[in-house]
């Protein structure tokens, strides 16, 4: 019989009982708990279950939680009664004195301490960590969604920026090119005015007019008017060419710009293969709460053989 200072609890037997199986309950040691993980530098704050079941033996060192095995069960589950038929082994004298379990509790809190480590992946450009129990696989998933929608936000953004700047480019461009093609109707048409001019003066002198008649002088004057009007225009459309020419480099050096910049975005890392840090988080020992150290009798199923196989799991 235990004295009453000493609690004890049985885990649920879960699955069906094979053929032939006979339940068995086998004394160990319940460490349950809460585990702190925290480290301002990577910005983790987290707070763990731990329940690890560990053998009773006969030995000089009858628990280690060395051997400790994780406990698939909430304290809450934990039964005050067994289920029967069942068979129960003698129960090693250890566990039957209190004291023993306040030494257990101690071992256990200083094996967690030194145990346990919350390990996490890290992403060298992004800085992001995974989350607790996300596979490398997971994390690198999530890593390319989240920076393809970073990408395609900093491309929207890139494309804000240079709208503006292309369309203004555009516009002057435009208008450019219709002062060029003013000019040149302008051009056309001052020639055809002076080629008349200039045929309407040899004309009239080939018609036997006098030269140096009022007529003439008047008809060549204007004549040469005409011609230096043309000349004029010509000079309008050299550089109203020219103006243009620039304006066309200027919005082509603005595109090329613009297409550099986005082909950098597009030509980043891909999270799928670049390298990744591996993270240890350990929690201190006055991060970890133990809320119970207790003799637990665990069920198993012995076949025909006398092997037993755990009936909680």
């Amino acid at each position: 019989m235990l004295p009453p200072s000493i609690p004890q609890y049985f885990l649920p037997v879960r699955g069906t009982r094979p053929s032939g199986g006979a339940l068995a309950y086998l004394p160990m040691v319940l460490g349950a708990g809460t585990v702190r993980f925290a480290d301002p530098k990577v910005g983790v704050d987290l707070m763990q279950e731990a329940a690890f079941l560990t053998p009773i033996t006969a030995e000089a060192v009858p628990v280690s939680w060395e051997r400790a095995t994780a406990a698939n069960v909430a304290t809450a589950d934990l039964e005050s009664s067994p289920q029967e038929p069942a068979q129960f082994p003698e129960l090693p004298v250890a566990a039957s004195k209190a004291k023993s379990y306040d030494g257990w509790q101690r071992d256990f809190g200083n094996w967690l301490a030194g145990s346990q480590k919350l390990e996490l992946f890290k992403h060298t450009g992004s800085k992001q960590l995974s989350r607790p129990g996300e596979t490398e696989r997971d994390f690198r998933i999530r890593l390319q969604e989240a920076s393809r929608e970073d990408r395609d936000k900093l491309k929207e953004q890139l494309r804000t920026k240079y709208a503006p700047k292309i369309a203004s480019r555009e516009e002057r461009l435009r208008r450019a090119q219709q002062v060029v093609e003013r000019e040149k109707a302008q051009v056309a048409q001052q020639g055809v005015q002076a080629a008349i001019s200039v045929g309407a003066t040899l004309l009239g002198a080939f018609l036997g007019r006098k030269v140096t008649s009022v007529g003439t002088i008047g008809r060549a004057t204007t004549a040469a008017r005409g011609a230096a009007r043309v000349l004029k225009e010509q000079q309008d459309i050299g550089r109203a060419t020219g103006t243009s020419e620039v304006l066309q480099q200027q919005l082509a050096d603005l595109e090329a710009e613009f297409n550099a910049e986005m082909a950098e975005l597009g030509g980043k890392g891909d999270p799928l293969t670049e390298r990744l840090e591996g993270v240890a988080i350990r929690p201190k020992k006055t991060h970890i709460s133990i809320q119970l150290c207790a003799l637990t009798w665990a069920p198993h199923w012995q076949d025909a053989q006398g092997k037993a196989i755990p009936a909680w799991e």
